[in-house]
């Protein structure tokens, strides 16, 4: 069995990699459309929520 940090991090990586083309998306063409402005900033709030949560995964090396 894969260690579950591990896996959890793999789970973090592909959701970026999806957040990244969705804003890829809207820097391309997305600003036009209505309520894209609104599903930007989630986007930018939940990779602040990964980034914190890869930064309590490895808090434990600090002890």
């Amino acid at each position: 069995m894969q260690n579950p940090v591990k896996e959890r991090i793999a789970k973090l990586r592909e959701e970026i990699a999806q957040i990244s083309e969705a804003n890829r998306q809207y820097m391309g063409t997305g600003r036009k459309l209505p309520g894209s402005a609104g599903d930007h900033e989630r986007r930018l709030q939940r990779l602040q929520e990964i980034l914190d949560e890869l930064v309590s995964l490895t808090d434990w090396k600090k002890l």
